[in-house]
């Protein structure tokens, strides 16, 4: 086997990053945000800031609230899943540690397995 894995991606991060999304050249015109199944980011107001930044950039998205602490290979598959049915073409991880991994390794690997390849990924 062989191949060539090009996968672009923008860490964004930082006080005020989150209002600073919308400027940002979207790779796609609809993403799969990814958020762990806890609810900080929802209790905080980042993850309506990031709503409201992707909406301000024209870009549709697709909530996948189901990442835990060191996530396993059937929620990978999960998200994998959810973003080929409802056709995003780039991922945004909003979080720490396992949802950034989750947003910028694992489901770019399990769309590549599947033969679909997000352009670029966000982590904010």
């Amino acid at each position: 086997m062989s191949y060539i894995w090009n996968l672009p991606t923008k860490v964004l991060f930082g006080a005020g990053k989150v209002q600073e999304l919308y400027k940002e050249q979207m790779p796609g015109k609809k993403a799969l945000l990814v958020i762990s199944n806890g609810k900080s980011v929802k209790e905080n107001g980042s993850l309506a800031a990031v709503e409201q930044g992707l909406t301000a950039a024209g870009v549709d998205y697709v909530l996948f609230d189901k990442i835990q602490a060191n996530p396993l290979e059937p929620t990978i598959m999960e998200g994998v899943l959810a973003a080929r049915e409802n056709g995003c073409d780039f991922v945004v991880g909003l979080g720490g540690g396992s949802v950034r991994k989750e947003a910028i390794v694992y489901l770019p690997y399990g769309l590549m397995k599947q033969m679909l390849k997000p352009d670029m990924t966000f982590s904010i």
